[in-house]
């Protein structure tokens, strides 16, 4: 609910992933026979189905007893295996883009948005692998994040603007840079947010991002923005919202903060403002705001990950992680709670609420989504304990715990982002015509989301990835 008092410390490192070769000879068709096809949302799973790829494209998906391979055509034998739409993760920031990417298409995350990042590298990546130049999931990026004076966030990818001709002069400056979408975040003026939605729109490109401070939740969604991160937008479900805005816009504790050093005044006013919201919420007045977003077609991203990350620090750095491996020894310390900044603040009180919201926030995960809002997979790395490409399993772990069917949480990354992206004809389906993009599992999803890390190859942009491939990819990103 609350914006976030500091921001990522990482950033995108400009280097490349060379481009993996053929593997299954010169000829670029081949079929894989006898899988059984999930295309979540759309139906019963094709049991007993011969995919059919050439090039870069599925050109059939039919029942394996009427294919009939020519000598040209390689065959994969799939029995035993089933088939999904390559997944998505809607809310990104890399860590570092060389081992990220690996993690990811081992993961079978072949698409990635990401929500704030230097504009000039990771634009440059994103078009390296359109163009083939090298491998990687399809990204769509907003490039820096539009921020009011003071951010928080990142400065290296961050543009901040004081007045409403600023803002229109950013979202002009990031549709030349062929940005994907705008990413707007919480310390904008109303002026300046109204004219970031003004523009945007007379240009045709998509807002997304935080809600700011000074904005409700039905406001941001009658403006048109896209997707709220971080959340199922509870301010919307409290008869406080109006007070709340108004304490959230009130600088004066941060300003004692910095003038004290005693940042222990942060989290203890987003704690005392959050109970109050918690206090007064009302399942009426959220079930009216989620009727709106669906109405509206506003998307959430909750980040549950990245959510539970924030909240239960000191039980995931005592488990045993085998992930923990990719991390460096800098950022392992970072991520212990007594240092990390997001962390080594927070007061009792603080840590009650933050508990007490994380356990409406799963109950209204479900309850949006019941009302016909479309949630997206988004796991925010770089929070701590959070891993490129495998949060992305444990993102669609927790919508199952909130509520969601293993076939609902699949959507989450798959259907609902091809939606939110305007891809609905290339991805987020296994189909004729679709993008060769997808992930064959060893075990069924559909009975156990767990089964989604049960991956037995991975066939990106066309290219058939082995387990072996996926194994080699996995070492080559640990530290």
């Amino acid at each position: 609910m609350y914006p976030k008092f500091l921001a990522h410390s990482f950033f995108l490192l400009a280097a490349l992933v060379p481009t993996a070769g053929p593997v299954l000879g010169q000829s670029t068709d081949y079929a894989i026979e006898h899988v059984t096809v999930i295309n979540p949302g759309s139906g019963e799973p094709q049991p007993d189905r011969s995919i059919i790829v050439s090039g870069h494209t599925i050109t059939a998906v039919v029942p394996a007893k009427t294919f009939k391979p020519t000598t040209s055509v390689k065959v994969v034998d799939g029995h035993g295996k089933f088939v999904t739409p390559g997944f998505w993760d809607m809310h990104v920031h890399f860590r570092d883009a060389v081992r990220d990417l690996k993690m990811d298409v081992a993961n079978g995350v072949l698409g990635l948005r990401d929500m704030g990042d230097v504009a000039k590298e990771v634009f440059l990546l994103r078009d390296a692998i359109a163009q083939g130049k090298q491998t990687g999931p399809k990204i769509v990026s907003c490039g820096p994040i539009i921020d009011g004076p003071d951010s928080w966030s990142n400065p290296r990818f961050t543009i901040s603007v004081k007045t409403a001709d600023e803002a229109r002069a950013v979202v002009q400056s990031l549709k030349e840079q062929r940005a994907d979408c705008v990413k707007v975040y919480d310390g904008l003026s109303r002026d300046s947010y109204f004219a970031i939605i003004d523009e945007a729109k007379k240009l045709g490109v998509p807002v997304v991002g935080h809600l700011p401070s000074a904005i409700g939740v039905r406001e941001a969604s009658q403006a048109g923005q896209r997707s709220l991160e971080h959340g199922v937008a509870l301010a919307g479900g409290s008869t406080a919202e109006a007070a709340y805005i108004q304490r959230r816009i009130d600088p004066s504790t941060f300003q004692e903060a910095l003038r004290t050093k005693d940042f222990t005044l942060i989290p203890a006013k987003i704690g005392n403002d959050e109970t109050m919201m918690l206090n007064h919420f009302s399942q009426e007045l959220a079930d009216e705001t989620y009727s709106l977003l669906a109405r509206n077609g506003t998307f959430i991203t909750p980040t549950l990950v990245a959510q539970r990350a924030l909240t239960f620090p000191e039980d995931l750095i005592k488990g045993d992680d085998s992930r923990m491996k990719y991390v460096s020894a800098e950022e392992l310390n970072w991520w212990k709670p007594e240092n990390g900044m997001l962390t080594k603040y927070r007061t009792p009180a603080y840590i009650a609420t933050r508990k007490r919201e994380y356990d409406l926030l799963l109950k209204e995960v479900h309850r949006a989504q019941t009302m016909g809002v479309h949630l997206l997979a988004g796991t925010d790395i770089t929070i701590p304990f959070t891993y490129p490409g495998f949060s992305l399993h444990d993102e669609l772990a927790l919508f199952v715990r909130a509520g969601l069917t293993p076939s609902q949480a699949l959507e989450t990354a798959t259907t609902n982002p091809a939606l939110l992206l305007g891809l609905s004809k290339e991805w987020g389906r296994v189909s004729p015509g679709f993008g060769a993009n997808f992930v064959l599992l060893n075990a069924d999803p559909l009975m156990d989301i767990a089964n989604t890390k049960n991956i037995h190859a991975v066939v990106l942009n066309g290219e058939f990835l082995d387990r072996t491939q996926l194994d080699k990819m996995l070492r080559d990103a640990q530290i």
